[in-house]
């Protein structure tokens, strides 16, 4: 695939074009991003171009129309700048594509606006950051609006493992994983861990494993009431899988919770001594397939860190 963002569809007249930047409803909102027609692409290579400063949307529309929970997972609390990258009318709605970028950390979302003009879901169609080199993803879109993500795993061992990861938007507006392949297998090794360095000094901090290809890794969160965590699960004999890092909060001494801002998704967590059991109580079928769930009862590790190089 070319190194660059490929657009198969042919360019509408419609461009953003003059001095005015704001916009106080959607219709404004639109006339700030350039339109295109499915089907569209992007890589991590088109991440790594230089955008003009003259396009950023401004802090005041961000704010209007664009959570920071679309990128909270990704980015850190530092100022982010987002970029105007695609409009395009899809279900009697629209795809907004948005670049966030943060000093030399970028990332490409697909934003859905219902037929009422208001934002319903949020996906990380791809990123780039220097400690994650080893994870390289490109997304595509179709004529239908089936969106395949592409992740290139390249393990320590030198093995290059692709994981594709294919959604489509649910009736309730929801993008759903409706399937996940690889072409080989993973081992605990080899999955990126986005929250390995984190602290850990909580009594509940740490790795809990089910079988060679599952994960929970709690850290430590901002306060005692918190916790960070990340979530890796693959079942070889369904090939079902799913993955979800994000925020929860303690509601006693033992249990803690997890909702989704940008969507239905629950999850309860158990935690004793040795084990953590997480239960799926909110519809998560964004972040795994549609046959599996993320369920189960995780035995805790000896916490092992991964070094992560940060190149400057």
């Amino acid at each position: 695939m070319c190194g660059v963002v490929l657009l198969a569809a042919c360019h509408s007249a419609h461009q953003p074009s003059g001095p005015n930047r704001h916009a106080s409803s959607f219709s404004e909102l639109l006339a700030l991003f350039p339109e295109r027609q499915l089907p569209y692409q992007v890589n991590a290579d088109s991440l790594r171009i230089a955008v003009s400063d003259s396009t950023r949307l401004l802090p005041d529309v961000v704010q209007r129309f664009f959570p920071d929970s679309i990128w909270r997972n990704s980015f850190s609390r530092a100022a982010v700048h987002i970029y105007p990258q695609a409009a395009i009318a899809y279900d009697h709605g629209h795809f907004l594509v948005i670049r966030v970028q943060q000093n030399n950390r970028a990332a490409s979302y697909l934003c859905y606006f219902d037929r009422k003009e208001q934002l319903h879901q949020a996906l990380r169609l791809c990123y780039v950051a220097p400690d994650a080199q080893a994870d390289q993803f490109e997304a595509k879109i179709d004529r239908r609006g089936v969106i395949t993500i592409d992740h290139h795993i390249h393990t320590p061992d030198q093995r290059s493992i692709l994981r594709e990861n294919v959604y489509a938007l649910n009736p309730e507006g929801n993008f759903i994983l409706v399937l996940t392949n690889a072409n080989g297998a993973l081992s605990l090794e080899d999955i990126y861990n986005p929250i390995d360095t984190l602290p850990a000094h909580h009594t509940f901090s740490g790795d809990y494993v089910k079988g060679d290809m599952s994960i929970v890794s709690i850290r430590d969160g901002k306060n005692k009431q918190t916790f960070r965590f990340f979530i890796h699960f693959y079942d070889p004999a369904t090939r079902c899988g799913g993955e979800l890092e994000g925020t929860g909060h303690f509601l006693n001494r033992t249990t803690g919770t997890y909702k989704d801002d940008n969507g239905p998704c629950a999850i309860d967590f158990h935690f004793s001594t040795s084990r953590v059991r997480i239960e799926e109580v909110g519809g998560c079928g964004a972040y795994r397939g549609i046959q599996c769930f993320f369920n189960g009862t995780y035995t805790k590790k000896r916490l092992h860190t991964h070094k992560i190089q940060v190149h400057k």
